[in-house]
């Protein structure tokens, strides 16, 4: 079983609450991603902000100064476990139409995030791709 977590390629970009629109559009371009976590003082996700959220928000006429908390997507968020096997995740992404999934570690804090850019290469096509023809029966 080839598990999630070999997937996560950085340590994770998150904000705080208090984070601004701004302050997300920067890390965004800074650090080259579509999806900023958003963490409370205990670094567990309560929301995620995506380009998506921002430009839907840009349109509406939200300011750069508004919370990003505010623009995001709140819970149900797609989590796996650190340990998790990569196809379960994977299928779960693709019923739920989402491009991300947070990472934990068993504590519940952010550990990363995977994104199915970083899915899409060889080594998890490979992990995945007999199960993709023949999937396991449903549990």
């Amino acid at each position: 079983m080839e598990k999630i977590d070999v997937y996560i390629r950085r340590q994770p970009i998150y904000v705080t609450e208090g984070a601004t629109v701004r302050d997300v559009v920067r890390l965004m371009a800074s650090n080259n991603i579509g999806l900023v976590v958003v963490v409370d003082s205990g670094r567990r996700p309560v929301a995620v902000v995506s380009e998506r959220d921002v430009i839907r928000a840009l349109d509406r006429g939200v300011g750069m100064d508004e919370k990003a908390v505010n623009i995001g997507t709140r819970g149900p968020l797609l989590t796996a476990k650190r340990g998790d096997d990569v196809y379960k995740v994977v299928k779960a992404m693709r019923e739920r139409g989402i491009r991300h999934v947070l990472i934990l570690n068993d504590d519940g804090t952010l550990a990363g995030v995977v994104s199915i850019r970083d899915l899409i290469e060889d080594k998890a096509l490979k992990a995945i791709g007999e199960k993709v023809w023949w999937p396991p029966p449903e549990e």
